[in-house]
């Protein structure tokens, strides 16, 4: 794992800069290198070859590349190209990547089996080619505006470069109603993160910018489906996660997991104790039982025989993580649960793992997430009803008004409720649907707050649909929530502490494999993630899979009601709400009488504002 920076110019001052705001990423090693037209940098945090024969950047012939992340199966690539007569100094995968892009150009991408984000200087072609990972694990940001290109792995070194970035209102309407910013923008105007399995040429001598798709899922929901049976199928999806396990076990320093209990980190440490032994499992607890998963863990732990370890998370060691939050999350971002990962990772990292594996992306593949069956349920009943019906229904509802109603109705949130079936009775189409069930906030809420309103395309939604709702609301998440919340949390705060995070479940061919799959063995008989169950089966008793679901999020409002309030009252003073003229004023101050008052409200929301404000004052104020 490293940090990679890259502008289109020669300034010594700012590569520096760049790089230092980025030594997190990579404590070990720093490299630069500069050319009157295009400058790049790294800093390395050794995972391969600990040897100085892994710096970067790296030359051959008329290519420099800076790379981060890992290529799995480099070892095969280097045969191939041994036998081409391509000779190699180093046991790093960096030069099998920089030889293998040498060789086949674009087309070695489809060899590849890994995470990356890369950048390769063409000095004769007076060109930079950004590469990004078929998933995104790796970020990898770039700014084009006037006649500056600017890269990096994250978006401090951007800053650095330049300090005039306007705030983008549509990045922020994302962002108070997801929670996120996604892929189509980052917080600062005419800066972007390069989307999944892309690629993208900027063009030195004329100063454009073209990127182009390498690889989509997409084409394998739409080929023929396996007609194997059951077992057949739970078979190969075994085999397809033994090896992709492997490979991510690929270091020459230790490697721990992250384990909450739940089937997929389940899975992931049940296969590894099984082929590999002594896997060092991590776990953060909480005292507040109803999100407490610590207790699962370590009987999952205990029944695999692995070297555990858990700790449990207070309102304190939330407080101290939140002092740092807007430093490892450069633009604002709302998932709470990055706080408890970012402890579990300096726990990790506290033991001695440089590598960790994180079971991300299961709900998104193999269809886990109760979101999906609670949406589908809700959207089978509402389009029986008539369209005029239901807006019809929807006007008499605005009409009376939350207020009046809630006089009729004792019902718990019941405003929250009442204005989401409101909104939803308008609705023609599932994505709408399921959209409103995931905002955050409502685009009343967002309106009144940002005065934005916008609607989100996905156009993945529509091709999953086809097959099943569900696979729509999948393939929506997947593109979206799984590379720009999960992902960039995961990223984030492994590297905050100097340890690399890694995805076994994300390996592409697991994902072509599963979008292949009928959906009667991903959603089957009232269970979610049947496939992954049925592998999970043969590792652990039945009894410990069987358990409801429960996220990793944090109390949230029993520590922001009580132990933590004061940072409400500290950044919602109207002095320092009002510096940026973005929000509505009045707005936050009556939902922070609320929390003040102990009265109903969307904490949420307020946490994103929260989060918004610390960001603002940090890199903006």
């Amino acid at each position: 794992m490293c940090g990679i920076v890259g502008f289109n110019s020669k300034d010594t001052k700012k590569l520096d800069l760049m790089l230092q705001s980025i030594h997190h990423r990579g404590p070990d090693d720093s490299g630069k290198f500069e050319s009157e037209s295009f400058s790049l940098g790294h800093v390395r945090l050794s995972i391969l070859d600990l040897t100085s024969s892994g710096h970067q950047p790296m030359m051959y012939e008329h290519l420099v590349m800076v790379f981060n992340g890992e290529v799995y199966n480099f070892e095969q690539i280097k045969k191939e190209l041994l036998s081409f007569g391509y000779e190699f100094s180093s046991h790093s995968d960096s030069e099998v990547v920089l030889k293998a892009c040498h060789k086949w150009g674009i087309k070695a991408l489809d060899k590849f089996i890994g995470m990356f984000a890369i950048a390769i200087y063409d000095a004769l072609a007076q060109t930079v080619t950004l590469i990004r990972d078929r998933v995104g694990v790796k970020p990898l940001y770039y700014y084009h505006g006037g006649d500056d290109f600017v890269f990096a792995s994250e978006l401090k070194p951007i800053m650095k470069y330049r300090s005039d970035l306007q705030i983008s209102k549509d990045a922020l309407y994302e962002f108070f109603q997801f929670g996120y910013i996604s892929s189509d923008f980052s917080i600062f105007e005419n800066c972007f993160k390069l989307p999944a399995g892309h690629y993208g040429v900027f063009d030195i001598r004329n100063s454009t910018f073209t990127i182009k798709q390498y690889w989509s899922i997409l084409p394998y929901f739409k080929m023929p489906k396996f007609q194997n049976s059951e077992e057949e199928l739970v078979d190969e999806l075994e085999n397809l996660l033994i090896d992709a396990f492997k490979y991510r076990m690929v270091s020459d320093v230790p490697v721990g997991v992250f384990l909450s209990g739940g089937i997929d980190s389940s899975v992931v440490t049940a296969i590894l104790q099984k082929h590999y032994g002594n896997i060092h499992t991590f776990t953060i607890g909480f005292k507040e039982g109803k999100y407490n998963e610590a207790t699962y863990a370590k009987e999952v732990a205990k029944h695999l025989g692995t070297d555990h370890t858990e700790r449990f998370l207070d309102s304190t060691q939330a407080k101290e993580i939140l002092d740092r939050f807007v430093d490892i999350y450069d633009e604002p971002f709302g998932d709470s649960s990055g706080i408890p990962t970012t402890l579990v990772s300096q726990v990790a990292c506290d033991a001695g793992i440089k590598v960790v594996l994180s079971a991300d992306g299961g709900d998104e593949i193999f269809c886990g997430y109760e979101r999906y069956w609670y949406s589908y349920t809700i959207g089978k009943k509402l389009f029986k009803i008539p369209r005029f019906l239901r807006k019809a229904l929807s006007k008499i509802m605005d009409l009376v008004g939350v207020q009046n109603a809630s006089k009729l109705f004792k019902i718990k949130n019941f405003e929250h409720k009442f204005n989401q079936l409101s909104e939803m009775l308008k609705d023609d189409s599932w994505q709408d649907i399921y959209e409103k069930l995931i905002h955050n906030s409502k685009n009343y809420e967002v309106n009144e707050l940002l005065g934005v309103v916008k609607k989100i395309d996905e156009k993945s939604f529509s091709i999953g649909q086809k097959e099943h709702p569900m696979l729509g609301m999948m393939l929506f998440d997947y593109h979206r929530y799984m590379v720009d919340d999960i992902l960039t949390k995961v990223d984030r705060s492994t590297m905050s502490v100097s340890i690399e995070g890694r995805e076994p479940l994300l390996d592409h061919r697991i994902a072509e494999f599963m979008a292949q799959v009928p959906f009667e063995y991903k959603y089957r008989d009232g269970q979610s993630k049947y496939m992954l169950r049925k592998v999970l089966e043969r590792y652990i008793p039945k009894e410990m899979i069987d358990r409801p679901k429960m996220g990793f999020g944090i109390p949230m409002f029993e520590w922001f009601g009580k132990d933590l309030r004061s940072l409400f009252d500290e950044h919602f003073t109207k002095d320092r709400l009002s510096k940026h003229g973005l929000l509505n004023i009045d707005y936050i101050q009556k939902e922070h009488e609320k929390l003040k008052n102990n009265k109903p409200l969307n904490i949420n929301k307020l946490w994103f504002i929260l989060v918004f404000q610390m960001w603002y004052e940090k890199y903006v104020k």
